[in-house]
C-alpha cells in the first residue's frame, strides 16, 4: 500500500466536498444569494436523479446490445449519445420547470445571483456524491494492497485484472477526477445561467442549447474515456470548461446590463 495514493485518496474526497461548499459560501457573502438556494440546487438534483438514473440504469445496457451487431464502435457510440441527451433533457428541461414554476411561487427571484448558487448547488451536491464514491475507492484499495490482504481474492482472470488495476495506482491517476469536478461545476453554473436566461427573454431556443451542450459534454465524456482515456477526456472537458467561463462571464454581464435598465 502507497500512503500517497491514499492520502492523494482523502485530499481529493475533501476538495471535492469543501469546494462547492466554500464557492457556496463566497457566492452568498458576495453577492447576496441567500444559502437556501444553494440547498434547492442540490435538492432538485436530488429529485432529477431520482428518476434520471433508474431509467438510464435500465435501458443503457439493452441499447447497447442492441447497437452491438453494428460495431463495437458504433454501440459506444450510440450509448454516449443516448446517455448524454438523457442527462441534458432532464437536467436543464429539470432546471427550467424549477425556475419557471417553482422560483415563482415561492418568491424567489429570478436574478443572476440566484442562478449563480443554484447552479452551484446542482454541481456542488454531485461533487458530494463523488467524493463518497473516491472514499470508498480508498477504502477498497487499503483492503486490497494491505498486508496479508484484508479480503479473499477470487481466482477469476478479469476480477484479478481489476484487482491489480487498483493495486497499481499512483496519485496521478487519481487527481484528474478533482479537476474534473471543478470543471463540472463551471457547466452547472453557466447552464444554470443559460436556462435561467431562456426563462427570463423568453427564448426556449436557450433551453434546447443547454440541452445539447448538456449532452455534448455528457456524450464526449463516456465516449473518449472508453477509446482515448482520462487525459484526452479530461483535455476536452477543460475546453468545454473554458467555453462555460467565458459564457458566465458574458451572461453576467448582459443581466447586469438588464437589470440596471
Amino acid at each position: 500500500m502507497d500512503p500517497l495514493v491514499v492520502a492523494t485518496f482523502a485530499g481529493v474526497a475533501l476538495l471535492e466536498i469543501a469546494v462547492p461548499l466554500a464557492l457556496g459560501y463566497w457566492i452568498a457573502r458576495r453577492f447576496g444569494a441567500p444559502w437556501r438556494i444553494f440547498v434547492l440546487g442540490a435538492l432538485f438534483f436530488i429529485a432529477v436523479q431520482i428518476v434520471h438514473a433508474p431509467l438510464v440504469l435500465v435501458t443503457q445496457n439493452p441499447l447497447y446490445f442492441a447497437l452491438l451487431p453494428s460495431g463495437i464502435t458504433v454501440a459506444l457510440a450510440g450509448l454516449a449519445v443516448y446517455l448524454g441527451l438523457m442527462a441534458g433533457l432532464f437536467e436543464e428541461i429539470g432546471r427550467y420547470l424549477v425556475y419557471r414554476y417553482y422560483f415563482g411561487r415561492r418568491e424567489i427571484a429570478l436574478t443572476r445571483e440566484n442562478a449563480l448558487q443554484f447552479g452551484a448547488g446542482w454541481g456542488g451536491i454531485e461533487s458530494i456524491f463523488v467524493a463518497l464514491l473516491v472514499l470508498t475507492s480508498m477504502v477498497s484499495y487499503i483492503l486490497l494492497t494491505g498486508d496479508g490482504g484484508a479480503i479473499p481474492l477470487p481466482d477469476d482472470p478479469a476480477i484479478q485484472a481489476e484487482i491489480e488495476a487498483v493495486q497499481a495506482l499512483t496519485p496521478l491517476d487519481i487527481l484528474p477526477g478533482l479537476a474534473e469536478r471543478m470543471m463540472t461545476i463551471t457547466l452547472h453554473i453557466a447552464w444554470s445561467l443559460m436556462v435561467l436566461a431562456a426563462v427570463v427573454y423568453g427564448r426556449k431556443a436557450l433551453l434546447a442549447l443547454a440541452v445539447l451542450w448538456h449532452a455534448a459534454v455528457d456524450a464526449a465524456a463516456v465516449y473518449l474515456a472508453q477509446t482515448q482515456g482520462i487525459l484526452v477526456t479530461e483535455a476536452v472537458i477543460f475546453v468545454f470548461a473554458v467555453l462555460a467561463l467565458a459564457y458566465i462571464l458574458w451572461e453576467w454581464r448582459r443581466m447586469g446590463v438588464r437589470a440596471a435598465t
